[in-house]
């Protein structure tokens, strides 16, 4: 991280606006160039930059139709504005694409993230779109705070791993995590090293229920709509400063801060400032370590009763 990004790191936590919704946006904006022309992916009916007050574009990944359907099942958004969508991003067609090749000085992700199944790969088209130097604020759900607490923190392989891979949606292994292992969490505190054993938590899902979503998945090809991901904020430290160290990601992190006005117990957010347009390199090993790779392999094999 640089020297300027630390300082404005520092500086987050310091800063007090107004409380609640509206402080929580005015928080969030307020490290971002909002009076220029910003991008925010999938508003739904809580939009983190609002219309008219900013010059906003919204894109998700269904149309409107769709979402005013969606909204009418959700009592959540009973009362609520939900805005117009100017896009959808199609899945398997690259956001610059649908977004009629525009550019914008930032772009807001509230509690997205954790739905897409190759965050990395959708990471860079959100950044393919925001010009250098500026910045993609992702707000994001704390595992050890919400119905993924007993769940196992997202690691680094496994997000360059879909990142080769590149799943356009959630896998039957993530379908699986998240069903057999989150709990009926109805908005209650959860307070890390007081909850009961898994065991004895209610669930949403059977391990029998969760098996059978998977396998439907799988051999439907259905979307079914799971946290693919889970995070804490040293997590994303921790895998962002790596997926920037090995070369993955050109950007400087900001953050993650917590307890921000407005915010909930249960989310963090981090902001990634753009340093560049190079996009990743392609990722090859050196032929010199194949020998050794191969051999390695071929050690294992025999010790373990492979072949």
């Amino acid at each position: 991280m640089t020297a300027t990004a630390c300082a404005i790191s520092a500086s987050l936590a310091a800063e007090a606006p107004m409380s609640g919704p509206a402080g929580r946006r005015q928080f969030v904006l307020s490290h971002l160039p909002a009076h220029q022309c910003g991008l925010e992916v999938a508003p739904y009916f809580n939009a983190m930059v609002e219309r008219p007050k900013h010059d906003v574009f919204y894109v998700d990944y269904i149309d409107n139709d769709e979402i005013q359907r969606k909204a009418a099942d959700n009592p959540g958004s009973v009362g609520q504005n939900v805005p117009w969508i100017d896009a959808v991003w199609v899945p398997g067609k690259r956001l610059a694409e649908c977004v009629g090749g525009r550019r914008f000085a930032y772009a807001v992700a509230s509690h997205v993230m954790e739905h897409v199944p190759n965050p990395l790969g959708w990471l860079h088209e959100i950044l393919e779109c925001v010009e250098v130097g500026g910045r993609v604020a992702i707000v994001l759900p704390m595992r050890t705070r919400t119905m993924d607490y007993y769940r196992q923190n997202t690691t680094f392989g496994q997000v360059v791993g879909w990142s080769i891979e590149k799943p356009t949606r959630p896998t039957p292994s993530q379908v699986m995590d998240f069903l057999s292992q989150n709990f009926f969490h109805q908005g209650e505190q959860v307070i890390p090293g007081r909850m009961p054993p898994f065991n004895e938590a209610p669930r949403h899902y059977t391990d029998r229920m969760a098996l059978e979503y998977a396998c439907w998945t799988s051999r439907r090809n259905q979307y079914l709509d799971v946290h693919c991901t889970t995070w804490t904020p040293e997590s994303f430290s921790e895998i962002f400063g790596r997926l920037r160290d090995v070369g993955l990601l050109d950007c400087d992190i900001i953050g993650p801060v917590t307890g921000f006005p407005g915010a909930s117990d249960g989310e963090f957010v981090a902001f990634l400032e753009k340093r560049s347009e190079d996009r990743p390199a392609e990722i090859a090993l050196p032929l010199s370590l194949l020998p050794k790779v191969q051999r390695e392999t071929s050690r294992l094999a025999r010790q373990f009763g492979w072949r």
